[in-house]
């Protein structure tokens, strides 16, 4: 295979896998808004919040020990695919995060 064919397929590979990233990181966004956002809104059963709210690794913690259980069980509410998908919007928004997001659910 010529340097210029291989050049091609990396850039592709490269590409498609940032688009992934993106795609996921909006998924996460709108399951947050729309799901998490039933509950988090102003005069709601919980306070509203942003994803700086937290650093990534309190959002971690938050999810791999199911925190959120504490309150409101939410099993039956979320996929394991959807908060997957939040926490990694949350992750990738924290307070520490190289892009922080500070408008959250209102």
């Amino acid at each position: 295979m010529n340097k210029k064919v291989l050049y091609t397929v990396l850039c592709a590979l490269i590409f498609s896998f940032f688009l992934t990233l993106t795609a996921g990181s909006a998924r996460g966004r709108n399951l947050f808004i729309s799901k998490c956002g039933q509950c988090h809104k102003t005069g709601g059963e919980a306070e509203p919040f942003a994803p700086t709210k937290y650093a990534s690794i309190q959002w971690e913690r938050f999810f791999s020990r199911s925190l959120h259980n504490r309150k409101k069980d939410i099993s039956g509410l979320f996929t394991p695919e959807e908060l997957e998908a939040i926490e990694r919007y949350l992750v990738n928004h924290a307070a520490d995060s190289s892009q922080p997001e500070a408008a959250g659910l209102k």
